[in-house]
């Protein structure tokens, strides 16, 4: 061990260290913004005008260069965060300091190594029994962005090391939004993390194993070390709701990401201005894998045969051309018609196909009749015939999405014909109504009808993207956001036993299928790093009555503290609970069934650091200090809250409100406790 003077002077060494690496970071900052600056004027100037002769700057490439400066200089800005937290010493005796980004001095040598670069991953992973060339590696305590201290691991003595400041850092209090977990990544996180980018990955995680977390930080990575690919397709963020989207808002701009759309499924497809509300029975159906078929069949049903568009054997197709005729026989034509269903992706592909064979056909006998091939124009001419025209209308007529949701909604034979033998009459009844005043879930169906209509526009579609929450999403929900994958692929969060919606996935091989992915890596997160192992254990009693298949989760916490209060004045003590947690440092979430919230919001408005959540809306979340509300009305909110297809899901939201906290949970109650929280 060294002594103290030792560890006292290696401590300033590091202060230096840092200041030396805020400096850098400082001059980097300036040097972008000198280039910011240089930039934004000639793009400036180069929209002034200028006498005869002059020449100006090059304007596309100073615009792109000034916008390409500013996500820099935000990411260079000075915040209140440690500029290296770790730093590992090799065997062939280099050494580097690791940090959330990169720092190098004036001649371009690295201060701080950016934690996605290839290099970190030895600081995350190295143990004792497996080193990675690693001789030693320091950690290091901060308070802000001041080093406060550091504790050294000698991984030459093949000896197992606890790390004091990686726990302290762990449990740090909650003071804000979702913080990023650079300094404290698991080797089970980062292994996670670093997965190729082609990788479709589905992560189940149990409460406080840091799922989100490793999704946010593996776009990060992703983004960092797949630049080229990932800057032109793009990433984004799909979460559970807005208020989700808020509490992880500031991770990935810390980790030098500002780019990355983050979004609800609603908000993906315009679902969020929805003012008509489904039936519960109406919802079901809607949201249901079946619906696709439904739509499927309510675009290509409209698909004729030639017979039926007056197309005989003897006569044919007769296309007049000027002072010619061509005539395209029965035969020709249904073949033209089965090869545009056959090899066509969309409706409109395949209207396009016929129009092409149509022409191709003329084509062919005008070349053998005049000795020469027709123009473009000549081509344009052809399609423009009535008789073609007149053809098309009857075998493959013109759509578009509203068309085909008026005919769904408003036509009952069509409805009829659409949904027979995919649907009961009953179900299919619930699709009748006003598709001008949608529901979000009716906006879904638009979604996947303009699927089978046309393919969406390359610029629509995404590189990679994260789906958090993933087990509340219906079939038809995660189809809308296959249709933004495309050939990109996905990191798919979530855990089967916080399902909370009617249509809640009971199987992570089912909502892959759903999301357009067969080639998926598949793995379970149960070491818990957030949750106090004694509020895990209440947790985990309820889990068992959930009705899924998954392992309960563990913590490596010890500390941590469960409170019961049973009081007949709920508010009052509801109250006092709010009262006594606010004693100690951190914020505290009071949890309750929704309408109780409502009541708790107004009781304890104006209470600092507190915060009222509505049990449907918890996931998610994190507080230091839980005050969960008469957990009886949580399990029997559903029954008249909202659609449900499980007499769990009550039961799902009090196991999500018991998770949230991550140091302490105080339970206020005056009916007894669900029998499902005994021992």
């Amino acid at each position: 061990m060294p002594s103290d003077s030792t560890a006292e002077a290696e401590l300033q060494a590091e202060l230096d260290n840092h200041e030396r690496a805020r400096r850098y970071t400082a001059a980097m900052r300036a040097a972008t913004t000198e280039i910011h600056a240089a930039y934004a004027g000639e793009v400036d100037e180069g929209g002034k005008s200028r006498a005869y002769g002059d020449v100006g700057p090059d304007k596309l490439f100073g615009w792109a260069m000034a916008n390409y400066t500013v996500p820099r200089m935000a990411d260079l800005t000075d915040r209140d965060i440690a500029l290296f937290f770790g730093r590992i010493w090799m065997d062939d005796g280099e050494d580097f300091h690791i940090g959330r980004r990169h720092i190098r001095d004036e001649h371009g040598d690295p201060l701080v190594l950016d934690w996605r670069a290839p290099l970190s991953e030895s600081f995350y992973r190295a143990s004792a029994h497996d080193r990675k060339d690693v001789a030693r590696r320091r950690r290091f305590g901060f308070q802000g962005a001041r080093i406060t201290g550091f504790e050294d691991e000698n991984l030459l003595l093949g000896e197992a090391f606890a790390s004091d400041i990686l726990t302290e850092e762990i449990e740090r209090p909650r003071t804000g939004p979702m913080r990023d977990i650079a300094a404290t990544i698991q080797p089970e996180q980062d292994e996670l993390i670093r997965r190729e980018a082609a990788t479709n990955l589905c992560v189940q995680g149990a409460p406080g194993t840091g799922k989100t977390a490793v999704g946010l930080h593996r776009a990060a990575w992703l983004l960092y070390n797949y630049t080229e690919k990932l800057d032109k397709a793009g990433v984004l963020v799909v979460g559970p709701n807005e208020g989700f989207l808020s509490y992880i808002s500031g991770v990935l701009p810390t980790l030098g990401e500002s780019s990355v759309w983050q979004v609800t499924v609603h908000q993906l497809t315009g679902a969020h201005t929805a003012t008509a509300v489904d039936s519960r029975e109406a919802a079901l159906v809607k949201h249901d894998a079946r619906m696709a078929l439904v739509c499927e069949r309510a675009v290509w049903g409209h698909v004729g045969t030639v017979a039926a568009a007056g197309i005989t054997p003897d006569e044919g197709l007769l296309i007049a051309d000027g002072g010619w005729r061509w005539r395209l026989g029965l035969n020709y034509l249904e073949t033209a018609v089965a090869n545009a269903r056959k090899h066509t992706r969309t409706y409109t592909a395949g209207r396009k196909a016929v129009e092409d064979a149509i022409v191709q056909g003329a084509r062919r006998q005008a070349e053998i009749r005049s000795g020469h091939s027709p123009d473009s124009k000549w081509a344009t001419r052809i399609k423009r015939v009535p008789a073609v025209q007149a053809f098309l209308d009857a075998v493959w007529p013109k759509l578009n999405t509203k068309t085909v949701m008026k005919k769904l909604y408003g036509d009952a034979d069509f409805r009829a014909d659409a949904t027979r033998g995919i649907l009961t009459e009953d179900e299919a009844a619930l699709l009748s109504g006003k598709p001008a005043k949608p529901t979000a879930a009716d906006l879904l169906i638009t979604d996947e009808i303009e699927s089978y209509l046309k393919l969406r526009e390359p610029s629509e579609s995404f590189g990679h993207i994260v789906i958090d929450e993933a087990q509340d999403l219906s079939p038809m929900q995660c189809r809308v956001i296959a249709r933004r994958s495309g050939k990109g692929s996905v990191t798919v969060l979530g855990d089967l036993a916080q399902g909370t919606t009617p249509w809640a996935a009971s199987s992570w091989t089912d909502q892959m299928r759903h999301l357009g992915k067969d080639r998926v890596e598949h793995t379970e997160l149960t070491t818990g790093f957030r949750v106090p192992a004694v509020i895990i254990e209440l947790a985990n009693r309820v889990l068992p009555h959930l009705g899924v298949d998954v392992a309960p989760a563990r913590s490596i916490r010890s500390d941590g503290s469960l409170d019961r209060v049973e009081d007949p004045d709920l508010p009052a003590a509801a109250r006092e609970a709010v009262g006594k947690a606010l004693a100690e440092e951190g914020l505290v979430g009071v949890i309750a069934a929704d309408e109780r919230a409502e009541a708790l919001r107004t009781l304890l408005a104006g209470t600092d650091r507190v915060e009222v959540v509505a049990a449907s809306l918890a996931k998610g979340l994190e507080f230091d200090h839980v005050v969960v509300v008469e957990p009886a009305e949580i399990v029997e909110a559903p029954a008249s809250a909202g659609p449900s297809s499980s007499d769990r899901v009550g039961l799902r939201h009090l196991y999500v409100a018991l998770t949230r906290a991550v140091s302490r949970l105080t339970v206020v109650h005056a009916r007894p406790l669900p029998p499902e929280m005994a021992a």
